[in-house]
């Protein structure tokens, strides 16, 4: 995998990105290479009692023991894999290190983000483990939703969350906010938590092209209040957070709005992207309390006592 790589590592900000698709079946899917360590594959599985159905396992990937699921078995519980050489997809991401079986593992494909589709209307909606389309060789891609898997195989259950009253001088319901996210899910329990956090005036967007025509729209609209502060997730379709981040700080009216990156792709070297697009500060989902204390800082300079969360993550 590293070989294929090799010379087409993306450049912060052109709504780029490279997709490593794989099979499942008769579905061919496709995953973020952002979120890929390696690619490997069989190895010795362990067995772990009392777990999840789709996971089959864990095992000892240099000194780092690593849960297995089976994609498969995810997806079709009672429709085992046929196939007899199949591939270990290691993911990073979320600050989870994880290994997803699967079928076959085909190549990288580079696209851009304004060729990926949302997840048609009636397609699962916000329950569905996939997050977009696109069109890979004449050829239907699903984009799994491997967050989704992950938090569900760890039990890990995202609702809105009760944060610490205002600070002195911090008065949420001044600020109206715009929030980028793709996810149905995350998108409603981000604007419900910062919703019930004080900050009323908020506004969310699917995608960043979404959230791009809101802040254009405030800008010409005489009577719209213009937006106080933009959380965006970087993997969206149309129009990823990174492209917004920098369209937003190249515009001579807009180059000076707060901007928080609120992903799942909050790494090493996408940090140094972020940073390259003018990011804010920077934030692994899920903490959604977090996110509140560095919007406070932001807009309020708030002081970190003030913030029960802890200490925002600069970027």
């Amino acid at each position: 995998m590293a070989g294929k790589r090799k010379g087409i590592l993306l450049e912060a900000g052109t709504n780029e990105l490279e997709i490593l698709v794989f099979s499942l079946g008769d579905m061919r899917c496709g995953v973020n290479v952002a979120k890929v360590r390696e690619v490997i594959g069989q190895v010795e599985i362990t067995p772990v009692p009392q777990s999840h159905p789709a996971v089959i396992g864990c095992a000892n990937l240099r000194g780092q023991v690593v849960p297995l699921v089976d994609l498969q078995l995810y997806f079709k519980p009672d429709q085992p894999s046929q196939c007899s050489n199949r591939h270990i997809i290691i993911t990073e991401f979320n600050d989870l290190v994880m290994g997803f079986i699967v079928d076959d593992v085909e190549q990288i494909f580079r696209l851009g983000w304004d060729t990926v589709e949302p997840l048609p209307t009636g397609s699962g909606g916000h329950n569905a483990a996939v997050t977009s389309v696109c069109h890979i060789d004449d050829h239907l891609v699903l984009m799994i939703d491997f967050e989704k898997i992950a938090l569900e195989i760890n039990g890990v259950s995202i609702e809105p969350e009760t944060v610490g009253a205002e600070s002195e001088g911090c008065h949420r319901g001044t600020k109206r906010i715009l929030l980028a996210e793709d996810s149905a899910t995350m998108r409603k329990y981000i604007f419900d938590t910062i919703v019930k956090a004080g900050y009323t005036h908020v506004v969310a967007a699917a995608d960043g092209a979404e959230a791009w025509s809101h802040l254009q729209h405030s800008l010409e609209d005489p009577h719209m209040a213009r937006f106080d502060l933009l959380v965006s997730d970087i993997e969206m379709p149309r129009m990823d957070g990174l492209h917004l981040c920098k369209r937003v700080r190249e515009h001579p009216e807009l180059r000076e709005l707060p901007v928080v990156i609120f992903s799942s792709l909050v790494s090493h070297d996408n940090l140094k992207k972020m940073e390259a697009v003018g990011a804010n500060a920077t934030l692994t989902k899920p903490q959604l309390v977090k996110l509140v204390a560095i919007v406070d800082e932001l807009l309020f300079g708030a002081p970190v006592e003030a913030c029960p969360s802890g200490t925002p993550t600069a970027g």
